[in-house]
């Protein structure tokens, strides 16, 4: 799992069985569904990077690092995730506010403050059930002496699900170069399945692909344009008897850095 969308802290809540965090009817019920308590990146190099969660019910009070001192708060609007506030250190560096249309992710407002301040808003657009286009910032000229920003680029990312919900493909171009991304994924249940509506602000992260309603098993990003080259991740889960991942070695292949691994381990409620 990208680490940038996990932060924690434990709670002594212990539900049993919980229905899928948004409504979404797509997805298929692989048994009980669990909460995460926690996600322990296992660093053979260094200082395992840990992720603990804190809910009232199936709904996500809290995920907290204490490596990073990283905490993301959630705010909930009946059973949907209105806003996520990421503090480092204590002070507010990221804020995500997200509006809905008939169950859907509808617009995303970013607030982030970790130089100045950056605001934009994000609209997705459904061509279909499963095709969504949004577009996504990439760039934008900082002014130090306000604090502020002005010539944004973004980038049209136009990306299809499968029918579970999961991102299949995605393609966008981005300063003479185009990424096309193609994902497969398992049939089982993801580790954030039970979160209520968690799933469904982090789908489009589609430079990841690790955050779905199943477990990514591949994922090809090729380039080209100005630059090529191709970008690839592979992971195999050990999983419990729910269905469930324990654990999960996920390989990272890059044209410009090499092959590095991440071991995961998830524990539940």
């Amino acid at each position: 799992l990208a680490v940038a969308l996990l932060s924690s802290c434990v709670s002594n809540d212990n539900p049993a069985d919980h229905r899928d965090n948004s409504n979404n009817s797509q997805n298929n019920n692989n048994g009980p569904f669990h909460l995460l308590k926690k996600a322990t990146d296992v660093n053979p190099g260094g200082q395992p990077y840990v992720v603990e969660f804190k809910y009232n019910g199936d709904k996500l009070v809290e995920t907290y690092n204490a490596l990073d001192d990283d905490r993301v708060v959630y705010t909930y609007s009946g059973d949907y995730i209105a806003k996520t506030e990421e503090f480092i250190g204590g002070a507010l560096v990221l804020m995500r506010e997200f509006t809905y249309s008939n169950g859907r992710l509808s617009t995303e407002k970013i607030t982030d403050k970790e130089q100045g301040t950056l605001t934009y808003t994000k609209i997705y657009q459904y061509l279909s059930d499963t095709h969504v286009q949004f577009d996504e910032y990439k760039s934008g000229t900082y002014n130090p002496a306000t604090g502020t920003y002005s010539n944004l680029v973004f980038a049209q990312v136009d990306v299809n699900l499968t029918n579970a919900g999961n991102v299949a493909s995605a393609k966008y171009t981005y300063n003479g170069v185009t990424y096309n991304i193609t994902n497969t994924y398992d049939t089982f249940n993801s580790p954030m399945k039970g979160i209520k509506g968690f799933v469904k602000i982090n789908l489009f992260d589609v430079s990841d692909g690790q955050i779905g309603y199943n477990n990514l098993l591949n994922q090809t990003e090729s380039y080209s344009g100005s630059s090529n080259g191709t970008n690839k991740i592979t992971a195999v889960y050990t999983l419990n008897g729910d269905n469930y991942p324990t654990k999960a070695v996920t390989t990272y292949e890059s044209s410009g850095y090499g092959t590095s691994t991440h071991n995961w381990l998830y524990e539940y409620y």
